[in-house]
């Protein structure tokens, strides 16, 4: 269960536990994953396809 302790009109300080914090820290960091992999499926989207052979050149130029 969390808290509100302290509000200001920049801040909110909040009491929680720390197996609370720790979940939250992950679900953020999977957001932000989800959020570089919708941008690079658009990416994907948006390219022009390619052949086997220009994808096994394009790989191996890597």
């Amino acid at each position: 269960m969390e808290a509100i302790v302290e509000r200001t009109p920049r801040t909110v300080t909040v009491r929680m536990s720390t197996r609370r914090w720790n979940r939250m820290l992950q679900l953020e960091e999977t957001y932000k994953l989800a959020r570089i992999i919708k941008r690079s499926m658009k990416q994907v989207e948006s390219e022009p396809s390619m052949t086997q052979e220009e994808a096994i050149a394009a790989l191996r130029a890597l």
